[in-house]
């Protein structure tokens, strides 16, 4: 029924175009932003997976961050480890040679100068041996480290204060003014080594198992960050054929918008 008071078909087409419009807005923001949800009516379920797993990749980034963080501490605590066992070689050469009935009580004494000023940065390395103001080799040094986003998987303990490895701990207290002394001192200057070695065997073991969790780390990463490009990527290649696909719906709902409006015209031409 031909009508001027109800245009059917311009409000048809105006709908359609409506609509078609509010889907080109769409597909074009998700090829703006290369998000597939970029508000909660686009997928309300698929964004709140996405945010689930959002807190759990977090929670790994921070893991991993705890975990380079406990490789630094061990690395500066065996670097400061290892000068020690250095020093301690060389004192067990003096302690050595002054051991020896080759050299005189005066050159003991000259051996004993060298061997107290070691025995003396001894205690400097150990002070010095820190991370951000924290002693390490002290004996006082017992921190956990959380390397994973489950909760339920148990931190990981470094614990460094079964022994110290200042001087003193270490046991060396003697001197080098006699042969006797000297003895004792190399004695003395070998069990350190053992103490040192067993230290540093224990910093490593952990460092091994910090390089482990790292990986697991990276690795668990890697497969949440590939399952929530399959909530959040958009397809590109889907987008741009759906702009092509809406393109052509606008202008047949706009070719048909103004043909209606160009028939109400001409049923009006009949009431002149």
């Amino acid at each position: 029924m031909a009508s001027i008071n109800t245009n059917m078909s311009a409000t048809l087409a105006v709908s359609n175009l409506n609509k078609t419009t509010e889907e080109m807005t769409s597909v074009l923001t998700a090829m703006s932003s290369g998000k597939s949800i970029n508000s909660a009516s686009d997928d309300a379920a698929g964004l709140a997976v996405y945010t689930a797993m959002s807190v759990d990749y977090a929670a790994w980034e921070q893991a991993g961050d705890n975990a380079e963080v406990a490789t630094a501490i061990l690395e500066t605590a065996d670097g400061g480890l290892s000068e020690i066992a250095d020093i301690l070689e060389r004192m067990y050469e003096l302690a050595s040679q002054a051991s020896s009935g080759s050299v005189t009580d005066t050159e003991r004494g000259y051996l004993d100068t060298e061997y107290q000023e070691l025995v003396a940065q001894v205690d400097s390395i150990v002070a010095s041996t820190t991370y951000f103001d924290t002693a390490l080799v002290d004996g006082t040094y017992n921190e956990n480290f959380t390397v994973s986003a489950d909760s339920s998987v148990a931190a990981i303990a470094v614990d460094l204060s079964t022994q110290a490895f200042d001087a003193a701990s270490l046991g060396l207290a003697g001197d080098l003014t006699s042969s006797t002394n000297a003895g004792t001192e190399l004695t003395a200057i070998e069990a350190a080594v053992t103490t040192v070695s067993s230290g540093r065997a224990t910093v490593g073991a952990l460092m091994s198992r910090f390089d482990y969790a790292g990986g697991n780390i990276e690795t668990a990463q890697t497969n949440l960050e590939a399952a929530m490009s399959v909530y959040m990527d958009a397809d590109i290649a889907q987008l741009s054929a759906d702009q092509t696909e809406l393109g052509v719906k606008m202008d047949s709902a706009i070719q048909a918008l103004s043909v209606s409006n160009e028939n109400l015209e001409k049923l009006t031409r009949l009431l002149s």
